[in-house]
């Protein structure tokens, strides 16, 4: 918004100076003197020179204000365009944590999963044990058995 005031002052500024210029061109000259070497004469060519040479440093702050302005807007975009490439950057790498977070979060309900089919099935084998009490002959039967087993090896 400064440099559009500033631009906007330039441009008035040079537009009045070369206006200025242009409606000296284009009025009628005054009544010459014809008497040689008069002094109105002279000081119309000084004042003309001196309006060109304060048309020229105009012109020069001109320029340099609209180099210096240049310069800035330059800078500007090279700016722009490294804030360009970092948000770039940034969104790739946002991209690429979300899919982690997915992936992570599947592998965790995979393993709740698991986890969850584990616990059941040692519940139906602690429910199964319960219901299967044996009776003390039976028992005795096995132990007998394994007695048995343990004479014949020997």
């Amino acid at each position: 918004m400064k440099n559009l005031k500033l631009s906007a002052a330039m441009s008035v500024l040079l537009g009045v100076m070369l206006s200025g210029h242009a409606l000296f061109a284009q009025s009628t000259p005054p009544p010459t003197n014809s008497a040689p070497g008069s002094q109105t004469s002279d000081s119309r060519v000084i004042s003309a020179c001196a309006s060109a040479v304060s048309e020229l440093e105009a012109s020069r702050r001109l320029i340099d204000l609209l180099e210096r302005e240049n310069r800035l807007v330059k800078d500007r975009l090279e700016t722009e365009t490294r804030n360009s490439a970092i948000l770039t950057e940034l969104n790739a790498s946002r991209k690429a944590e979300t899919e982690a977070l997915k992936t992570a979060l599947a592998a965790k309900n995979e393993t709740l999963a698991a986890k969850d089919e584990v616990i059941a099935t040692q519940q139906r084998l602690i429910d199964s044990l319960r219901t299967k009490k044996s009776s003390p002959w039976k028992r005795l039967g096995d132990i007998l058995i394994g007695v048995a087993a343990g004479m014949v090896l020997r």
